[in-house]
């Protein structure tokens, strides 16, 4: 939600990707462009996006940063997708064809040329294809790299961003309903302002370390550049609590509520520590639940549908209990080992 003040590392990392996507001319021959050439230009764009994203965010064009920033991360994973895919840039051409013939309808419905002929213009360039999907690529992602980078971005921003910016869904229709029950020109942000910043800033550090690694020049310095912004990117979901606690509470009252919040977290983990067997697992889930009930009426959550907490604390509740058991049983099993070996 801070500022993050770092201009000398960004125009270091900015002028590095920038020497590494151009560093090569785009092959003559459209047969030999490869994946890595596809993510090069990927980066590029990214430059780009994260360029005017930035300017979105400084000018407070709130709607144009967030859309600007799933492009962002769009590019992101498409430029991903082409460095860990062998087929991608043959891929990439059949979508291409595919989309030409889309994109000339216009003129048959226009009477121009008939449907058939363009089909006939098209089916000439090669076959037509079609790109997986962006939640689909970062399966693929994510496999070849034994990772879940690519998909927790998309959990995190992605989804959220399409969700309430780019699509006329309900969720971004009753961004024009306030608090107060009211119909309003200028829609809720359920972002923080500097999130869409953040995330492009990531993606920029995301591809160029990948790309760098596939070069095998150095990439240290990107992948912290996308660590560093990537771990500030919120989910509109915590933003809006976030927003909701602080329209009800002053400053100090939300400093206040961090400290009880930090205090019934030590007294729960400080139970835990100090029961022993003498308690039923019962009795331990009563005294747990307990301490969630006053956590929740202290986040103003109490107002909530049962239905929609209920199941997560009880999960929350039942995992502690278990990962109890399972630690209490090993302690006993070395002490039984160590009274054995003794």
């Amino acid at each position: 939600m801070l500022p993050y003040p770092d201009l000398v590392r960004r125009v270091r990392v900015r002028h590095r990707a920038r020497s590494l996507a151009a560093r090569d001319p785009w092959p003559d021959d459209e047969a030999a462009v490869t994946g890595l050439d596809y993510a090069t230009v990927a980066l590029l764009r990214l430059l780009s996006l994260q360029r005017e994203t930035r300017r979105a965010v400084r000018w407070r064009q709130r709607e144009a940063a967030a859309l600007l920033a799933r492009t962002s991360l769009e590019t992101c994973v498409l430029g991903l997708w082409c460095l860990h895919n062998p087929d991608a840039a043959a891929m990439l051409r059949a979508s291409e064809i595919r989309a030409a013939s889309t994109m000339l309808t216009f003129l048959s419905a226009a009477g121009l040329i008939p449907d058939a002929l363009i089909k006939q213009a098209v089916a000439a360039l090669g076959e037509p294809g079609k790109l997986p999907d962006v939640r689909a690529m970062t399966q693929q992602i994510d496999a070849a790299t034994s990772a879940r980078l690519a998909a927790h971005m998309y959990d995190l921003a992605y989804r959220p961003a399409s969700q309430y910016f780019t699509h006329a869904t309900s969720s971004a229709l009753l961004r024009h309903v306030t608090s107060k029950r009211r119909r309003t020109t200028r829609p809720t942000n359920p972002w923080f302002r500097r999130v869409p910043a953040r995330t492009a800033d990531a993606c920029v550090g995301l591809l160029a370390g990948a790309i760098a690694v596939r070069m095998a020049v150095p990439a240290d310095v990107f992948l912290r550049y996308a660590e560093g912004h990537a771990g500030r990117v919120l989910p509109p979901l915590v933003v809006t609590l976030g927003k909701g606690l602080m329209r009800k509470r002053s400053l100090v009252d939300l400093m206040h509520l961090v400290t009880e919040m930090q205090e019934e977290t030590r007294d729960m983990r400080a139970y835990l520590d100090r029961v022993g067997t003498g308690e039923t697992r019962t009795e331990r889930e009563a005294q747990l639940r307990a301490m969630f009930d006053k956590l929740i009426a202290r986040l103003g959550l109490d107002d909530m549908p049962p239905d929609a907490i209920q199941p997560i604390i009880d999960h929350v509740v039942m995992k502690a209990l278990d990962e109890w058991d399972a630690e209490h049983a090993s302690r006993v099993q070395q002490l039984a080992t160590g009274s054995s070996s003794a």
